[in-house]
């Protein structure tokens, strides 16, 4: 009997993984990009699916590392005039990306007052999908410490957020409560 791939896996979960590349990129090619780099990395090191402790967090991971070295690489190069004009954000709706990317520059500067492990703790469990038994075992604490801590974090982002706005913690609560 043939055990299953990790390949496989990715084919059978290639939409949902599609819809989360879209959410880190808010482009339909880019997002098109990232997953196909991500079913060639898949293709190179495709091994049994019992090897890998959560596969489906370990596609997530793979695609927000893709983006943030994206846009890190993005960073360093310099824009010619006509790709400015591409970029124009009134393309656009305007509000709602500046709302959102308030949101994520907000949260980035809240989270500097943690640990570099607690702030990957929490981008593991709230954004790439990790349980909270595997990121606890990353840490080497026990899941009712972390969910403990995790506790403290979301009241204070909470708090913090609605003295900023009730949008900025309506999203927030959307993102920390679609887990």
């Amino acid at each position: 009997m043939n055990e299953p791939m990790l390949s496989e896996l990715f084919v059978e979960q290639y939409n949902a993984l599609l819809g989360v590349a879209f959410q880190l990129t808010k482009d339909e090619d880019d997002a098109l990009d990232m997953v196909q780099d991500l079913a060639e990395a898949i293709a190179r090191i495709d091994q049994p699916l019992h090897l890998f402790q959560n596969p489906m967090a370990y596609f997530r991971t793979c695609l927000r590392n893709a983006r943030i070295s994206e846009l890190r690489k993005a960073g360093r190069e310099v824009p010619s005039e006509p790709e400015l004009i591409d970029n124009n954000p009134a393309k656009e709706d305007v509000e709602k990306t500046i709302e959102f990317n308030e949101l994520i520059v907000w949260l980035k500067s809240e989270m500097m007052d943690y640990s570099p492990e607690m702030q990957e703790a929490f981008r593991m469990y709230f954004f790439d999908g990790y349980s909270l038994e595997e990121v606890a075992d990353k840490l080497g604490v026990s899941k009712n410490t972390l969910s403990q801590r995790f506790t403290r974090i979301r009241t204070r982002l909470t708090d913090r957020a609605l003295k900023q706005s009730l949008i900025m913690l309506l999203l927030l609560l959307y993102i920390l409560n679609s887990r």
